[in-house]
């Protein structure tokens, strides 16, 4: 008879998987079927296995997938630590992207501030952009703030997403002190970040799974549709519901009651100019597809 166990696929390395399942690690391999229909194996994977013997297996069923990154390559994330920090400067279009593709992918986003032990004038810059949609922790990757982060992990699969330099890997290095990851620091001729992960896999913490390869893709807006973009904007749907028009962009459309709200001062200006920027952007590259 057959032992089916259900785990979590914490790595990959050609073709061959590490599976977690309870506390136990399992080497497992996928049949070559998983590979013609294009969906093999991928780390954040739910799977159903079959326990051969001496700690080796074979992948039996990928378990439905809740969502998919493409860089790196990882599924089933549940909450994403969009990391920001005084230094370098907050790069806000970013974080809009980020926050943006979280929404769209069903990732809670958990904002960051770090290098709170250092002057730190990022933290009310953050709050006055995104405390109405997105809970925001105060860290620092050199103190015991790193377990701020206990709850938000706990039970889940966590992965970073932020520009470079914001101490990413630092926080990482901190939640896994035996992981010795390459800590990357400021480029002194640019001012900015160098990228310091080139692989990705899951790693045990507070009884949940940590990438330890910052989500890429969650930088970059892709399959969105211009109009489409102001669904994923919590604060701006909410107030959208008093806009004369149901389609209403909440650019040029007369009796708009998000641009109102962005006069009285109840939505963050800089907030929406950078929206109404990135809807543009979407635009005119709509423009140049046909």
């Amino acid at each position: 008879m057959k032992n089916i166990l259900t785990g979590t696929v914490i790595k990959a390395v050609g073709g061959v998987f590490t599976v977690m399942s309870g506390d136990k690690k399992y080497t497992c391999f996928s049949p070559k079927k998983f590979r013609y229909q294009d969906s093999d194996v991928l780390v954040g994977d739910k799977v159903q296995f079959e326990d051969l013997h001496k700690g080796k297996g074979v992948v039996t069923e990928i378990l439905p997938r809740k969502n998919k990154l493409h860089r790196p390559e990882i599924a089933n994330v549940d909450v994403c630590f969009l990391t920001l920090a005084s230094e370098p400067s907050p790069d806000l279009y970013l974080a809009d992207k980020v926050l943006i593709n979280c929404f769209q992918e069903q990732i809670e986003p958990i904002i960051l501030v770090n290098k709170c032990d250092l002057p730190n004038n990022a933290l009310q810059l953050v709050q006055d952009n995104y405390g109405k949609i997105a809970t925001i922790l105060a860290i620092s990757a050199m103190d015991d703030s790193v377990l701020k982060l206990k709850e938000y992990i706990s039970g889940k699969v966590v992965c970073f997403a932020g520009q470079s330099a914001v101490g990413k890997t630092s926080i990482l290095n901190a939640l896994l002190p035996d992981l010795k990851g390459q800590v990357g620091g400021l480029s002194a001729k640019t001012g900015r970040g160098t990228h310091t992960t080139r692989h990705s896999s899951l790693h045990k913490v507070f009884d949940g799974f940590v990438v330890d390869t910052c989500g890429f893709s969650l930088c970059d807006l892709n399959g969105i549709r211009s109009d489409e973009l102001r669904l994923y904007l919590d604060d701006f749907v909410t107030i959208s519901h008093d806009c004369k028009f149901t389609s209403c962009t909440h650019t040029v459309e007369p009796d708009c009651a998000v641009k109102k709200a962005v006069e009285q001062g109840v939505l963050c200006k800089g907030r929406y100019d950078r929206y109404v920027e990135e809807y543009n952007e979407l635009k005119d590259a709509e423009k140049h597809q046909y």
